[in-house]
């Protein structure tokens, strides 16, 4: 009796505390959205790695068999590393899976009009790399609201999987599909109180609107008037948002700088044209982040004048070159990840730019651009280790 008398006020307790079972990390347990998100990004990667593999089995030979073996590696790696510690949710593919009884009425039509069921289909390989691009558009939106690890990771992952479709695309002599695009998002709600002070970065100047030249002001109590995560929500604290969107800056403005020096030793017109449209396209992005620093609570500024090169500049321009651009991927991955809002949607649209720009050739495809890389091939602000 006192027994039982202990067990049914102990079941009262739980009950009463909603600790009933089925809750913590079983199925049933409502999951949030970066859980939903990630799970759903790694069904996504183990069925495409399936397609890529049962495609390149039929192709056997050739260009398209050869990228397909290459992208079912990526994606088998990339379902191990979407793994998320104590979920048991399944997650759902952000397309149709085709199954080998599915009539063309039931599966989506290739470029010819057929059904792309089966790997000996015609349209099997327009469809591998349209469910390829949706599974990638489908995390790279996800970035923009999931919590700021689960951001980085989707951020990464998507953009790998945009080149793969692109390469795919290529391959099979398909039209690429079409590049993500963020909707603009709406902007911070923090309120700031700018303090004057000296600029800690390698940008220089003051706002717009001072004379140029003038000391910088740089709101130094962004850690007391802005509340951490306000931007978003998604855990990334202003401070660490402001750093790292002026550490994206400079190094856009370092990577121009590098080409500038570049240029004024080049003797082609070819490679002079070249190294100058490569300036000219990190000078945009450049000023692309200083229009993104009120959203960080800070003023629009200037570029330094010069930046720090790697000694192994001295040595070889060319492959100091390749090093940085491989660099600038970890940048925006962390921006990713410590940004909000229009920041946050910037880091991620740069950061599919550029893997796209980097990977869509024959360099190998890492399976998350940005992750795992270091940032030491980058110049550096004058007054930085």
């Amino acid at each position: 009796m006192r027994r039982t008398t202990l067990l049914l006020v102990l079941a009262a307790v739980v009950l009463s505390l909603g600790l009933v079972a089925g809750n913590g990390a079983g199925e049933d347990r409502p999951a949030s959205y970066s859980e939903i998100a990630q799970t759903d990004a790694r069904a996504a990667s183990l069925e495409l790695a399936r397609q890529a593999g049962e495609l390149a089995d039929a192709e056997g030979t050739g260009r398209l068999a050869a990228e397909l073996t290459r992208q079912a590696d990526v994606l088998a790696e990339q379902s191990a590393l979407l793994i998320r510690p104590g979920s048991l949710r399944r997650g759902v593919p952000p397309f149709e899976v085709p199954t080998a009884d599915a009539g063309p009425a039931s599966g989506a039509s290739g470029a010819d009009g057929t059904s792309g069921t089966s790997p000996t289909d015609a349209g099997y390989a327009a469809r591998y790399v349209q469910s390829m691009a949706a599974a990638a558009h489908a995390s790279l939106d996800a970035a923009m609201r999931a919590d700021a690890g689960t951001a980085r990771l989707l951020a990464a992952t998507g953009a790998a999987q945009q080149v793969l479709a692109v390469r795919a695309a290529v391959a099979a002599g398909l039209n690429p599909p079409q590049a993500w695009e963020p909707v603009a998002p709406a902007g911070s709600d923090a309120r700031c109180v700018p303090e004057t002070s000296a600029t800690d970065s390698g940008l220089t100047g003051a706002p717009s609107s001072a004379p140029s030249g003038a000391a910088s002001s740089v709101p130094s109590g962004a850690a007391s008037s802005v509340p951490s995560g306000a931007a978003s929500g998604t855990g990334g604290s202003a401070p660490d948002a402001a750093a790292a969107l002026k550490g994206a800056i400079d190094a856009e403005y370092g990577a121009a700088y590098a080409y500038e020096v570049a240029m004024a030793r080049a003797s082609g017109v070819s490679a002079r044209t070249e190294l100058d449209e490569a300036r000219d396209s990190h000078l945009a992005a450049g000023a692309q982040g200083v229009l993104l620093l009120p959203e960080v609570c800070l003023p629009a500024l200037t570029r330094a004048p010069a930046y720090s090169l790697p000694p192994s500049f001295q040595q070889d321009p060319s492959g100091a070159l390749e090093d940085l651009e491989a660099s600038l991927p970890a940048v925006y991955a962390d921006l990713a990840a410590l940004g909000s809002g229009a920041v946050r949607a910037w880091a991620v649209e740069r950061l599919a730019q550029l893997s796209t720009e980097l990977y869509s050739g024959q360099r190998a495809v890492p399976t998350a651009p940005g992750l795992g890389q270091e940032t030491e091939g980058l110049p550096r602000s004058p007054g930085t280790a």
